[in-house]
């Protein structure tokens, strides 16, 4: 993970350092390890990625990458905005087959699984995208709102790469509930997030058609909330219906959303070059 997470820095740069700062880290992984168990290593992390990520950020800014990155990712988040409605579509569909007739087969409901899952990558970049085309133009709700989702989308990515480790490092421990906890938690703030940046939205008209999709999407978060928290009796179809319609409707919104934003950044290129 830490020789993966050294790609941050500038191709020259890893060259120079980077077989010297995995063999830093690994020896350090080895001292912590000796001292402290797993707990020590857990506790090395941290530190080590903020400091890797703040360097490898002036690293960028000083060969003048960091300006050309926020470009590229700006144009770049209405399609992988799509990436995540397709996927999610996908999980939609294939959740719809394992309840007709795939019900019991564990491994037909991992590939269900999968395209969720995959989808919070595209999603935290293209989430960044958006902060980044909108902070400018959104009130302070929707800053904040923008600043939510892409702390939820980091502490998902964050969530799963913890379990994961845990898992690795400490199998015989079993399920690491305040990981899963922590998970769905930064889940809930992206929707809380979307539905703030939406309201921003709604009032200064900042998309060229379907203002209504970001607050949209921040309110079917209650569609995978149990119903029993609203007062409606847990019967089967609502049981069925209601995880259907969280994947398919936001699945369309998350779609509907990226095209949105792919059509406003050509028209705002042809406005340029009417210029």
């Amino acid at each position: 993970l830490y020789a993966a997470l050294l790609n941050l820095y500038p191709q020259r740069f890893r060259a120079a350092y980077g077989q010297q700062m995995r063999q830093t880290f690994r020896d350090a992984c080895g001292v912590a390890h000796r001292r402290s168990g797993v707990g020590g290593v857990l506790a090395l992390w941290p530190p080590t990625l903020l400091d890797l990520v703040k360097s490898a950020l002036e690293e960028r800014a000083q060969q003048g990458e960091i300006t050309m990155f926020k470009a590229r990712l700006v144009n770049t988040a209405g399609p992988l905005t799509m990436l995540v409605g397709v996927l999610w579509l996908l999980a939609c569909v294939g959740d719809f087959v394992f309840r007709l007739g795939a019900e019991g087969n564990e491994a037909f409901l991992g590939l269900v699984a999968i395209p969720f899952f995959l989808s919070f990558v595209p999603l935290l970049f293209a989430l960044i995208g958006t902060r980044w085309r909108f902070h400018q133009a959104a009130g302070s709700l929707g800053r904040i709102g923008l600043a939510l989702s892409v702390a939820g989308g980091s502490g998902v990515m964050v969530s799963v790469l913890i379990n994961i480790l845990l898992s690795g490092l400490a199998p015989e421990a079993g399920p690491h509930l305040w990981a899963n906890y922590a998970a769905v938690f930064s889940v809930l703030s992206i929707r809380v997030g979307l539905i703030l940046f939406g309201v921003d939205v709604l009032r200064y008209q900042l998309l060229p058609r379907w203002n209504w999709l970001p607050l949209l999407l921040g309110l079917t978060v209650v569609l995978s909330l149990p119903l029993e928290w609203f007062g409606v009796p847990a019967f089967l179809p609502a049981q069925w219906a209601t995880p259907y319609l969280h994947f398919a409707v936001s699945g369309v919104c998350w779609l509907l959303f990226g095209l949105t934003m792919v059509g406003q950044g050509r028209a705002a290129q042809a406005t340029a070059v009417g210029f």
